[in-house]
Formats: structure tokens, C-alpha cells, sequence
């Protein structure tokens, strides 16, 4: 017979835990290995969110940890997951400049304009930080580069030089 406190035991997945916890601080030393090793262990999870809202997988992309966030997408994880601030990993690989991040999250499929909380693409965000290596590659990715934010911001009239990776020409 299972003791009480077992039997009242949240038993929720999504309840932040011990691994979690070191997933994300393997993740921020950028420890490949040991990041590999932890997503083995039963109810550790990539994309799990912890108290501010962040999970491995934007960890991973918003300091430039390619490895790790290579290992965190060959365990599948859902690389259209929103943290609290309503940004992809491709929101946060293009707004802090992680060209390699970018590209290894767009060879996965992701959509490449999804909107985050303010209504900005990833391509807006590379854009904005003048990131011309991440504009190039969201631009070879098909993204829209007339899409408006929430601020009406678009893009052809405030970074006119996007248009050099397409194939519109700015008029």
C-alpha cells in the first residue's frame, strides 16, 4: 500500500524538478554531453517552463548554445513553444544575434513568421539588430518581409536593405 504522502504526490508533468533544474544550468554552461544525459532520464523535458517563464530550448537559443540546442532538437522537442514573453527560439536565436541557432531551428521546420507577444517575426528582430547573416537566412526560409508589428513597423520601409536577400526589389 502506497504511503500518504506518495498517494497525494503531484504527479503533474509539468511540475519543475531536479533535472529540470540541471537541464537548464547544463544547457547554460553549454555542456552538450551532459545535456544529452539528463533528457535520458524519465520526466525531463526540454521544453518544460520554469518559474520566469523559459525553458532549455530558449536557453539554448538565446545565448547561442548550438550543441546543446542540436541534442535538445534531436529529442524532438516543439520548436513553435512560446515562453512567458511569447518568443520562439527563433525569436530569441535572430533578437540576440545566434546565426547558427537560427539556422539549426529553421532546418527543423519551424514556422518562420510566427508572431511574438508584440506581434514581430524573427526577421524583424535580425533586422532591428542589423543581423545580416540571420535576415539573409529567414529571407531563403520564404519569410514575409511586409509584415507590420503591433507598432507598424514594416519592414520594407524601415530596413530597405532586407530586399538585397529577396527577390523583391524595393521601390
Amino acid at each position: 500500500m502506497k504511503s500518504l504522502k506518495a498517494k497525494f504526490r503531484k504527479s503533474d508533468a509539468h511540475e519543475w524538478n531536479k533535472n529540470d533544474e540541471r537541464l537548464l544550468s547544463a544547457v547554460e554552461h553549454g555542456e552538450a554531453d551532459k545535456v544529452t544525459s539528463l533528457l535520458s532520464k524519465k520526466g525531463t523535458c526540454p521544453t518544460k517552463l520554469d518559474s520566469e517563464g523559459k525553458s532549455a530550448l530558449h536557453v539554448a537559443a538565446t545565448r547561442g548554445q548550438a550543441e546543446c540546442l542540436a541534442v535538445i532538437l534531436a529529442h524532438g522537442a516543439d520548436v513553435s513553444l512560446q515562453d512567458t514573453s511569447g518568443f520562439t527560439a527563433l525569436h530569441l536565436a535572430a533578437k540576440n544575434n545566434h546565426s547558427e541557432c537560427a539556422k539549426k531551428l529553421l532546418q527543423t521546420k519551424c514556422v518562420v513568421d510566427a508572431l511574438d507577444s508584440s506581434g514581430r517575426t524573427a526577421l524583424h528582430h535580425a533586422a532591428a539588430n542589423g543581423d545580416t547573416v540571420i535576415v539573409q537566412l529567414l529571407c531563403e526560409h520564404k519569410c514575409h518581409v511586409n509584415l507590420k508589428d503591433s507598432e507598424i513597423i514594416n519592414m520594407h520601409l524601415t530596413y530597405p536593405s532586407i530586399y538585397k536577400y529577396t527577390n523583391y526589389s524595393y521601390i
